[in-house]
């Protein structure tokens, strides 16, 4: 084979490797490309009705002052509509994955099995998503626009948002207490009754005879009271199972003059109480509520007697 021959077959073979490279690159880029995928700079002022929406399942966040909001009817978390505005504002650039229906359904992006978010003013559309799967990354999704076959993968904290459930976006806030306005507690649990009352800068134990208290004790106690939070939600039937019943444990904080600031009620159920606020003037708390809170924190809002009590070595100071 002459030289000629040999350089033209090399010079072909050249000409092969750069077409198979070109088309390698080009499938493999096909499938993480970087899409011009902009969302509109929306905030929370724009805004009036956020909607997330899962089959038959919805959860509806309203506005009801610049600052509040409701999440089916009842007070959204203080911080929960932000950080929904701040997932959508944190990805990085998405990229492009699939540009065909046929990808929808693996990817959980077609329109009966995807989540919706879908915001608006005025009854106008300013937003709408259809989020997916989990992606194949760390905090990451499929999303895609209605309407559209593009899908893409969206990195951050999106998807765990919108898999809340709606009590997760409730505001959990029970009641919040100035201490220095407490002058009396008043605790009923079961047989144990007492009350404690503040005497210039002591506290005593009032039902039975007058006893001295734990300074230490009854500081914790009080920071109890400065903000009581619930894990969660107590379901209907466990709403309904207790609202006829005498609650098992009560409490009372009382200002000067003995004006009630917070009064609660505690109704025990399996491995936690229902909680529900029946009065008084401290911030936080919805009506009618019925919360679901841990029995160590019940136990910490409703100590027993004998564990304000002063040992004898507080008494001597």
């Amino acid at each position: 084979m002459s030289a000629k021959q040999l350089k033209a077959i090399a010079m072909g073979l050249a000409v092969l490797l750069l077409l198979w490279g070109a088309s390698e690159l080009f499938s493999r880029g096909s499938d993480t490309v970087t899409a011009k995928f902009t969302l509109p700079a929306l905030t929370q002022g724009d805004v009036d009705t956020i909607a997330l929406v899962k089959g038959t399942d919805s959860i509806v966040l309203a506005k009801q002052t610049s600052t509040a909001w409701t999440a089916n009817g009842h007070r959204a978390a203080p911080d929960a509509v932000g950080d929904l505005f701040q997932a959508l504002h944190d990805s990085v650039k998405p990229e492009l994955v699939a540009e065909d229906s046929s990808s929808f359904g693996r990817m959980g992006v077609d329109s009966a099995t995807g989540r919706w978010l879908r915001i608006s003013s005025a009854g106008k559309p300013l937003l709408r998503l259809i989020v997916g799967a989990l992606g194949s990354e760390y905090a990451s999704a499929y999303i895609r626009r209605p309407g559209e076959s593009r899908v893409y993968l969206w990195r951050g904290r999106l998807a765990g948002l919108l898999d809340r459930g709606a009590d997760e976006w409730r505001d959990k806030r029970i009641a919040a207490v100035n201490l220095d306005s407490v002058q009396a507690i008043e605790v009923e649990r079961g047989k144990d009754r007492y009350t404690l009352r503040r005497r210039d800068k002591a506290w005593a134990i009032e039902g039975g005879p007058t006893t001295a208290t734990d300074s230490g004790a009854v500081a914790r106690l009080l920071e109890r009271y400065r903000a009581i939070t619930a894990a969660g939600f107590a379901s209907p039937k466990q709403a309904d199972s207790t609202r006829t019943l005498r609650p098992a444990r009560r409490a009372a904080l009382r200002g000067a003059g003995g004006a009630l600031l917070v009064a609660l009620s505690f109704d025990s159920t399996s491995g936690a109480y229902v909680v529900r606020r029946t009065g008084g003037t401290a911030t936080g708390g919805e009506p009618a509520a019925a919360y679901r809170m841990n029995t160590w924190d019940v136990d910490g809002l409703t100590p027993a007697r004998s564990t304000l009590v002063a040992t004898k070595q507080e008494k001597k100071k």
